[in-house]
């Protein structure tokens, strides 16, 4: 499973959101995921996933593809 899917899997246990209607490249807001509801989501990504997401990540990122990079980048600098 790659990082688009985990955290597809991660919206809709959290947010009850349907896993066939988010689209990688959409923006949040088209998912009803304002600026307090993406801490929210930041806070379950680092548990779930055991990393820590820079605080700027909540303002520069807005779609899940550019969540899933970030997720990247950071698990792979864990295991480096």
């Amino acid at each position: 499973m790659n990082s688009i899917e985990r955290l597809q899997d991660l919206i809709h246990d959290k947010f009850d959101v349907d896993k066939s209607k988010i689209d990688p490249d959409a923006p949040f807001a088209d998912y009803d995921i304002d600026s307090l509801t993406l801490a929210e989501l930041i806070f379950a990504i680092e548990d779930e996933f055991h990393v820590n997401v820079p605080d700027s990540a909540a303002t520069s990122i807005t779609t899940l593809r550019g969540l899933a990079q970030l997720l990247d980048e950071l698990t792979s600098a864990q295991t480096a």
